[in-house]
């Protein structure tokens, strides 16, 4: 019976994420200007689910991450200009990076908070640090992995875009990654270290596989 309701509230609690990544996918709400960048949102559903629920759980609310990405391109083009381009480019290559850079972004967040909770001095009341390391962390894997795997599938489209040389993604990547990466991996961190201490008082450890 335990371990019924066990699987009926992460269940729920999985698809109340689902519903917020495709509320913030869709709306104003998934990306925070911070002066000239405007910094993603979305990950933090997938970082929190992650921590709370374990990398499985992490690793299909990033499948759902990545197919609300592509689902927005296909029915509001206009939303994303490069996204567009990418898609119509190379539509393989571009699926392959949303959804290969947020899969592996939900489990291996997963796999770092579980590691994290193992850690002797972060346990207890420190746990609040090992939520805020992950959802940093887990914010960087984002942004590391999608404009890396970019870089690697997607360059000719970058540099068509942009306007720059060939030669010159990989500055250009690097930059972005810095201007808009670390602005999303502060924001994350604290609302994660935000969500996860409120939640954990309520979501089981059992949860966490």
């Amino acid at each position: 019976m335990i371990q019924n309701m066990n699987k009926v509230h992460k269940m729920t609690l999985t698809a109340i994420l689902v519903a917020i990544i495709v509320l913030l996918a869709f709306t104003p709400l998934g990306y925070l200007s911070i002066g000239p960048i405007a910094a993603t949102t979305i990950q933090m559903p997938v970082i929190i689910g992650a921590v709370l629920m374990g990398p499985t759980t992490g690793a299909v609310l990033g499948f759902f991450f990545g197919l609300s990405a592509i689902v927005k391109v296909l029915t509001m083009p206009g939303a994303d200009a490069f996204a567009t381009l990418a898609l119509t480019y190379s539509p393989v290559h571009y699926i392959l990076v949303c959804m290969g850079s947020r899969v592996a972004m939900g489990w291996l967040t997963g796999l770092l908070s579980r590691g994290l909770h193992q850690v002797p001095v972060l346990q207890g009341r420190r746990t609040v640090i090992s939520y805020g390391i992950t959802g940093f962390v887990g914010s960087l894997m984002n942004t590391v992995f999608y404009l890396g795997l970019l870089w690697l599938l997607c360059a000719e489209v970058i540099s068509s875009f942009y306007g720059v040389d060939l030669s010159g993604v990989g500055s250009l990547v690097m930059a972005t990654a810095v201007g808009a990466g670390l602005p999303e991996a502060i924001v994350s961190c604290v609302v994660v270290t935000a969500v996860c201490k409120a939640l954990s008082h309520v979501v089981t450890r059992k949860f966490a596989v």
